[in-house]
């Protein structure tokens, strides 16, 4: 009877190990699939600024230093669509050496733009979300900071963006203590992470987390992701 009771605790306990090691396994399966969910959407957010970002230097030359600027730009600016032409050299004026450009002049063919919104020109059919983490904590917003920054490879001050979100704002409501292995996991692996902006210190270790694009340390990076 004794041996009995021994044999089903035995039992018992073997399947609770077994079901706390499936849990644990399909919980790490889990989160890594929130991760993965979440960080798409992010980077499809951070894309869209980094398109905002490259057609407003198209226009002005230089990036956009600050959010508000660039959410006004998508809204309200203006980017060339195409451009229609209207008219054709004939024969003769072709044999007579006219060239198109004198045939503008003249009035015998003529250019018309087609200017569209930037919002269209984006894709961007809500501009104010640009500001927001797409995901996780409720109002988070994108950081985005500028600067100049003289390269030494090409002999020249080149203007550098840089704009992120932050892991604990878009991992947030998820599970805080895998979050923080995370962290650690990155910190060994130098990966998604970065120096604090001098003016947002938002953790006590002195390091941040996340998903950015642009780097304001480095001249060459080309407005790539930290995940590439």
């Amino acid at each position: 009877m004794k041996k009995s009771v021994i044999n089903w605790i035995l039992v018992v306990c073997t399947l609770g190990l077994a079901y706390a090691c499936y849990m644990s396994i399909y919980s790490d399966i889990a989160f890594d699939k929130k991760r993965a969910e979440r960080e798409e959407i992010v980077k499809a957010r951070l894309w869209e600024i980094r398109s905002a970002e490259e057609q407003y230097r198209m226009v002005y030359g230089w990036y956009c230093g600050t959010i508000d600027s660039l959410i006004d730009f998508v809204k309200n600016g203006k980017m060339i669509d195409r451009v229609v032409k209207e008219g054709e050299l004939s024969d003769d004026q072709l044999e007579a050496g006219m060239t198109e450009r004198e045939a503008v002049q003249k009035g015998i063919i003529k250019r018309d733009t087609i200017w569209v919104s930037a919002a269209e020109r984006l894709g961007i059919s809500c501009p104010d979300s640009l500001r927001y983490v797409p995901v996780g904590r409720e109002g988070a917003e994108i950081q985005l900071r500028k600067k100049d920054a003289f390269n030494m490879k090409s002999n020249e001050w080149e203007n550098l963006i840089e704009f992120r979100a932050s892991m604990d704002d878009y991992m947030y409501g998820v599970d805080d203590k895998r979050v923080k292995n995370l962290k650690s996991a990155l910190k060994k692996l130098h990966k998604n992470r970065a120096d604090l902006f001098e003016d947002n210190a938002d953790d006590l270790e002195g390091e941040w987390y996340g998903l950015r694009v642009g780097d304001l340390q480095d001249t060459g990076n080309k407005m790539a992701g930290n995940w590439d």
